[in-house]
């Protein structure tokens, strides 16, 4: 974050993804390397034959992308109290995960992303709504939501924090790998981050050989066993 407040967005490289996940040593030579959520998916795909997506999110603008450990947070849709201690629970860096019961009212809005944003979280992902997005967009805060509303229910703070939730097909324990761009987001289970980020590494290469090859005259349908 820098002196006014906003957060610097770093590129999702695998040195940042690994300082973060890994205590084991890598083969992987520094880079500038920008990993998607396609390439993450794929590689989960390949490694545990599941996805990883949280089914129907995507960012409420378009350049956010996020990359962090998830802390998660189990509440209603009416209770936006039990996210406000979501956020004062959560460290630097943090994506915060939220899992609503449905997504008819809002748990997150500008106020929500001002104050996550001077605690300094990664983001914050709901399985449900949220709201205020001209002001999310001006805090500048990464925000992911199944969907957009302008109500919002009470801080009732009823929920739990740091529990296993599950995100349609997707279940997300705290500490785990969750990565978000444009096309939506994904989570990695802690204890194969490593694993997966390697085969996410060798998808992105396999894909700049395959462009490689299309423009200097290759067709598509030669190479598709390789790929």
């Amino acid at each position: 974050m820098d002196k006014k407040g906003k957060i610097i967005k770093e590129k999702l490289s695998p040195e940042n993804f690994l300082s973060q996940f890994s205590h084991k040593k890598t083969s992987l030579k520094p880079s500038n390397l920008s990993l998607t959520t396609s390439h993450v998916s794929d590689a989960m795909r390949n490694i545990t034959h599941q996805n990883g997506v949280l089914e129907g999110l995507k960012p409420v603008k378009n350049s956010f992308k996020i990359m962090g450990k998830a802390i998660t947070v189990k509440t209603s849709a009416y209770d936006w109290g039990t996210v406000i201690k979501g956020i004062y629970s959560a460290e630097k860096g943090d994506i915060l995960v939220i899992c609503c019961d449905n997504d008819n009212t809002a748990v997150w809005g500008e106020m929500a992303s001002n104050t996550a944003q001077i605690q300094r979280l990664g983001g914050t992902v709901i399985y449900g709504a949220s709201r205020d997005i001209t002001g999310v967009k001006k805090v500048g805060y990464p925000v992911f939501s199944r969907n957009v509303i302008p109500n919002a229910g009470k801080p009732l703070a009823e929920g739990n924090i740091n529990i296993p939730i599950i995100c349609g097909e997707t279940t997300i324990y705290p500490g785990d790998l969750i990565v978000g761009d444009e096309c939506g987001v994904v989570s990695v289970p802690y204890e194969i981050v490593d694993k997966v980020l390697k085969e996410a590494y060798k998808i992105f290469v396999n894909e700049e050989d395959l462009v490689f090859q299309l423009q200097n005259g290759k067709s598509f349908l030669d190479i598709l066993d390789k790929y």
